[in-house]
């Protein structure tokens, strides 16, 4: 027992260990936004496994507040970061040039570009000298604290000016121009940074490269974040609320609350109260789909929005927790699959019961014997037995239980019938 608990031991011992010689990978791709923080998050949750953390860049720039997010993420890694401009040809413009200046260790593939880092508002450039100056100070201080040209960095700002590798490097804005990923950390190795935490020294030749991928709930959160799909998702909900309220009944309401929150959401609502809403409503959706069984698409709608609730708290959890990111991932996964079938048996109960509504009432009347199944005292209703179905019936004349009757004619949607002669 006790060689089987020094070999686990052991064995985790070396898989901590091979953990230290790699480097997380986290790519900054597209629009930056609070998927994008989601994103950061997850990943610098687990980075004290690594030796040290590499930001590739590639982006127009996103959300000011996204961004501010992200730098004080770097700013408060256990380990060095080291941010690249990548691949050839890419750029870190506005948010990403901030980015890429938070980072201990700063390089450009060739190619690339950084810089326009003025702020904007509207569409138009912000010339208020109180935001301009901010986000200058804050530009010329993360260049400043890692020994960079705070003068040339602050110019980012108020001239807009941008730089290729070569001219930022000659500016003193980054500290290597590589090819690619290996020749970075080649460049990199033995190093000395300078973070908050104090003077570090990158250890990662030869180092291998661990690339941590968004989960499910960053991606939805970053799906959600784009500004043209937020505002579409709040100008249509808006549509649907006011339907809804001027036609109840239709469900338009609810439908409209929904997508005005996931609208909420792309526009920086909190991750953890949206999740909860929409929690809420879906349990609220199944409770009445129990309490008043109907076509089955409140249920259907209760499971989506359970799903999506659980997706959007499950990457990140509200409370400290003592279980890996992983784990969240394989939880939010497990949700999903459970909710698809749960949502396909809900959907095709839903499907069966409005084929029933629909279906045209049987023009035909069954003909023959049948059976009583009730004692049915004259002018009565009770159930008999005809054709291999119950139907509802209405005695004519006394029938006893069991006796064999015939149809006589239809009343009120219900069978007219009188006791007949047996064979």
């Amino acid at each position: 027992m006790r060689i089987l608990l020094l070999l686990a031991l052991l064995i985790a011992a070396c898989g901590a260990l091979a953990e230290q010689d790699s480097v997380l990978w986290i790519e900054v791709n597209g629009y930056i936004s609070p998927g994008t923080v989601r994103h950061f998050e997850e990943a610098f949750a687990v980075a004290s496994r690594y030796s040290a953390v590499l930001v590739t860049i590639d982006t127009l720039g996103g959300q000011a507040d996204s961004m501010l997010s992200i730098v004080e993420l770097i700013q408060r890694s256990p380990v060095p970061v080291i941010g690249f401009v990548y691949p050839e040809g890419g750029k870190a413009m506005s948010a990403g040039a901030y980015i890429l200046m938070a980072t201990d260790f700063a390089a450009m593939a060739p190619g690339t570009i950084i810089g326009s880092g003025q702020p904007v508002s509207g569409g138009q450039p912000v010339t208020d000298s109180k935001i301009l100056n901010f986000f200058a100070e804050k530009m010329g201080t993360l260049a400043e604290l890692h020994g960079r040209n705070r003068t040339e960095a602050i110019k980012i700002v108020l001239e807009n000016k941008n730089f290729n590798p070569t001219k930022a490097y000659e500016a003193g804005l980054i500290e290597a121009i590589a090819a690619d990923i290996d020749e970075l950390l080649k460049i990199a190795d033995g190093k000395a940074v300078t973070t908050l935490h104090g003077k570090k020294v990158l250890h990662v030749a030869g180092a291998s490269v661990v690339k941590k991928g968004p989960s499910l709930s960053s991606s939805l959160t970053s799906i959600l974040s784009d500004p043209l799909i937020a505002s579409m998702l709040i100008s249509i909900g808006i549509l649907a609320l006011i339907f809804g309220l001027a036609t109840p009944g239709w469900g338009g309401e609810l439908l409209g609350g929904v997508l005005i929150v996931l609208g909420l959401v792309g526009l920086g609502l909190n991750i953890n109260l949206a999740g909860a809403l929409l929690i809420i409503i879906g349990a609220g959706l199944l409770l009445y789909e129990i309490l008043s069984p109907g076509f089955g698409i409140a249920g259907v709608g209760g499971v989506v929005l359970i799903t999506l609730g659980l997706v959007l708290l499950g990457g990140y959890s509200p409370a400290p927790t003592l279980v890996s990111q992983e784990w969240l991932n394989r939880l939010q996964l497990s949700v999903v699959v459970v909710a698809v079938f749960v949502g396909a048996f809900l959907g095709f109960l839903a499907y069966k019961s409005l084929s029933v509504q629909r279906k045209k009432p049987a023009a035909f009347m069954p003909t023959g014997k049948g059976r009583a199944v009730d004692e049915i005292p004259a002018g009565s209703y009770g159930y008999v037995f005809v054709d291999g179905e119950y139907w509802r019936a209405k005695a004519v004349k006394d029938v006893r239980k069991d006796q064999v009757i015939k149809i006589v004619g239809r009343e009120d949607g219900a069978f007219l019938v009188e006791p007949g002669e047996s064979t």
